[in-house]
């Protein structure tokens, strides 16, 4: 499966030679004050970078589930560190290409709430998730520009290969999340917090680096 994922790469890059433009999107809303929205198109060397770095991310979640790995198919304290590490390089990555008006340090303070989250398994029916790979997001309801949109923001992800993490909603399995590796889809609902894509809204869309953060209602994968 990690062969696979590498093996995307080129496939990505000879999909996105045939588009001349690349519309890179980013969305950042929450309960504690981080609302923005960038829209930029990139070059295919910009959207090369970015995919990198989310290989990277990929290929590190496969070391920390390996069966061989300090906590086994788990993920210890020292591995989610990991994890949030190469989160922070992706966002590195994106300020980069979107410049000054970024907000990479409130976007990583983001970030480090959420997975502390998923750590101290502090929540309620707002599950934390964390969910990056290689594929293709659809918004339903045109990008929360109606009212039913806007209402239950829904999300959802096919990961042709990635690596998605959260709480079931079980009062018998509290403490103990759920992960997705490899090829999987995740939806959510009433969903805030940071969504990146690559995507254009309807049915113009590309393969790429798709990456969601936040936190939602009815959350899962398949």
């Amino acid at each position: 499966m990690l062969l696979l994922g590498l093996a995307l790469s080129p496939g990505i890059s000879a999909t996105a030679e045939k588009i001349k433009e690349h519309n890179l999107t980013i969305r950042m809303q929450d309960n504690n004050g981080y609302n923005f929205k960038f829209e930029k198109l990139v070059t295919l060397e910009q959207l090369e970078e970015v995919n990198n770095s989310v290989n990277e991310f990929i290929i590190l979640a496969n070391d920390v589930i390996d069966e061989q790995s300090p906590d086994g198919s788990g993920v210890s304290d020292t591995e989610w560190e990991k994890i949030q590490n190469k989160v922070y390089l992706v966002v590195d990555v994106l300020a980069s290409i979107i410049g000054k008006e970024f907000p990479v340090e409130e976007t990583k303070q983001f970030v480090s709430s959420v997975l502390g989250t998923l750590l101290k398994f502090r929540y309620t029916l707002r599950q934390p998730l964390i969910s990056i790979g290689i594929g293709i997001t659809w918004i339903p309801f045109y990008d929360y520009e109606t009212m039913i949109g806007r209402l239950i923001k829904p999300v959802f992800i096919h990961h042709i290969l990635g690596f998605s993490a959260t709480f079931k909603l079980n009062p018998f399995k509290l403490g103990f999340p759920s992960v997705s590796y490899g090829l999987h889809r995740v939806r959510t609902f009433f969903f805030n917090g940071l969504l990146i894509d690559f995507s254009n809204i309807g049915y113009d869309r590309i393969l790429g680096p798709q990456i969601l953060i936040g936190y939602g209602l009815f959350t899962g994968f398949a």
